[in-house]
């Protein structure tokens, strides 16, 4: 396992992903039964359907966003310099 903290802002993203895939599996069931009660042409049948891929790619985005980073290197100050740009003194 790796030694990588999610930090609040990650931990909350995490959670919401976690709730966006418990809510799709509800509304993919409501998507079955409605196709087979009214059909593929009734207006709430590809309504159901989109909400369960809407729920699905808000899961994944924030799954992404939740994951861990891993700590940016320290710059040393030669580095610093020659990255800054030109000096203020000229």
């Amino acid at each position: 396992m790796s030694n990588l903290k999610r930090n609040f802002g990650q931990k909350a993203a995490f959670a919401s992903s976690v709730f966006c895939v418990v809510l799709a599996l509800p509304v993919f069931g409501i998507f079955l039964w409605l196709w087979n009660e009214k059909g593929i042409n009734d207006t709430w049948t590809p309504s159901a359907l989109t909400t369960v891929f809407f729920l699905f790619f808000c899961a994944v985005v924030l799954y992404v966003v939740s994951r861990p980073r891993p700590p940016l290197p320290p710059q040393d100050a030669a580095t610093m310099e020659t990255t800054a740009g030109p000096g203020v003194d000229g």
